[in-house]
């Protein structure tokens, strides 16, 4: 098999290509090989490359792995200037749609997109073991980064002014030791906002440490699928519900059992079984005739 992926630069999308590549299937990264099986989106950035090797290549099928569509592109501000119109038309001449979450395939079903062809395939985790002590150093730390558009957009850094507690924010920016470092000497980790994909895979990361999240309790939060039951919920709508619990869990901030939350972490997916999920979806539309 051989697949033409289209991604940027990511940290959980390209490391798959090795892998891919181990297990027999070549790969072509942001360029269209003309023999090839499937082209793969992933991302909105590359959308307008994308579109022109479709119009060389239309017969080739498009698969789509949708990491981050939210009510608010719409309206969102958009500095990197993407073509959401053209991203979603793309999504809806897919003929396969992978989902991280039941947040994204919610959203697809409400853009329009044929439910039918949608599945939730969830995406790996970049775990670690952190050989440093794991302590609680009396911070929050938010790892996701901004959603300006966000109906709750502000209000960890609201809430934690009000409360006079210190809230650290990488914004992805931070170096991988330093991060890792973060996310073992937190308090516990928020994420405010009302509309995620997965609520940011450091909420995981930090969980495998023994580090519990404060989350929003919409059905629009995909972090629901990837914490499940451990995390600790506020009112989407309530700011007041929010600030309270979050002063909750700073005064008696929870001691998980650290040898269950390894365990429940290291029951999610590998990068191997993420690749392994997708083969099979793409063996299962070659049986159709794709």
């Amino acid at each position: 098999m051989r697949i033409s992926l289209f991604s940027p630069p990511s940290q959980n999308i390209l490391p798959m290509v090795p892998i891919f590549r181990d297990k027999g299937v070549q790969v072509d990264v942001n360029t269209v090989h003309p023999k090839c099986d499937f082209i793969m989106s992933t991302t909105q950035a590359w959308i307008h490359q994308l579109d022109s090797y479709h119009k060389v290549f239309p017969h080739i099928p498009i698969v789509s792995y949708v990491l981050d569509f939210y009510k608010t592109v719409w309206t969102a501000p958009n500095p990197h200037g993407y073509d959401w119109a053209m991203y979603k038309h793309y999504i809806n001449k897919a003929v396969d749609v992978w989902c991280l979450s039941n947040e994204v395939k919610m959203r697809m079903g409400e853009e329009g997109i044929d439910l039918d062809k949608c599945s939730i395939i969830k995406i790996w985790a970049r775990f670690f073991d952190y050989h440093g002590p794991i302590t609680d150093e009396r911070y929050v730390l938010k790892t996701i980064r901004p959603y300006v558009a966000d109906k709750n957009y502000g209000w960890a850094e609201k809430a934690c002014e009000e409360l006079g507690i210190p809230l650290k924010s990488p914004n992805h920016k931070a170096p991988e030791e330093e991060y890792r470092k973060l996310l073992a000497q937190c308090s516990f980790m928020v994420c405010d906002y009302h509309e995620t994909s997965t609520g940011g895979l450091g909420l995981m990361e930090g969980l495998r440490l023994g580090k519990i999240s404060v989350i929003s309790d919409s059905p629009y939060q995909g972090a629901h699928d990837y914490l499940g039951n451990k995390a600790i919920c506020f009112d989407d709508n309530n700011y007041d519900d929010f600030k309270k619990v979050l002063k909750q869990v700073w005064e008696n901030t929870p001691k998980l059992d650290l040898e269950k939350c390894k365990e429940f972490c290291d029951s999610h997916q590998t990068i191997e079984q993420n690749v392994d999920a997708i083969i099979e979806r793409l063996n299962l539309l070659k049986q159709k005739g794709f």
